[in-house]
């Protein structure tokens, strides 16, 4: 294999193209992390009303896990058509106001009591 010789303004041109491929991949990979870094696994509990028998609970279950960006449902039926839902989700994809519609939309209203 044969190597050529540069010349002195080839070998710069060669130098500088370079550095900026370099550059542009330093700058990509940092907004690339920026983004990723940005996006949380949360939780939220939910106060869900109208939760009176047995049925109830898996129809908000069902509601709020086919929302996109929620990972984990369980909702605990308590007392007096009460239940309380925990969700696991993606913050980035949605919000604790958004889950809380899904089961409202279900039929049985929701509001938001804790998010960390």
């Amino acid at each position: 294999m044969l190597r050529r010789c540069y010349s002195a303004r080839e070998f710069l041109e060669i130098k500088a193209m370079t550095l900026s491929i370099r550059a542009a991949l330093a700058v990509a990979a940092a907004l690339f992390t920026a983004e990723t870094a940005q996006a949380a696994e949360r939780t939220v509990t939910l106060d869900v009303t109208n939760v009176s028998c047995v049925t109830c609970a898996p129809i908000v279950r069902r509601a709020i896990s086919r929302v996109p960006g929620v990972t984990a449902v369980s909702v605990n039926p308590g007392d007096a058509g009460r239940a309380v839902a925990t969700v696991t989700y993606d913050d980035v994809r949605v919000t604790p106001t958004v889950l809380a519609q899904a089961s409202t939309n279900a039929g049985y209203p929701a509001r938001v009591r804790a998010s960390h």
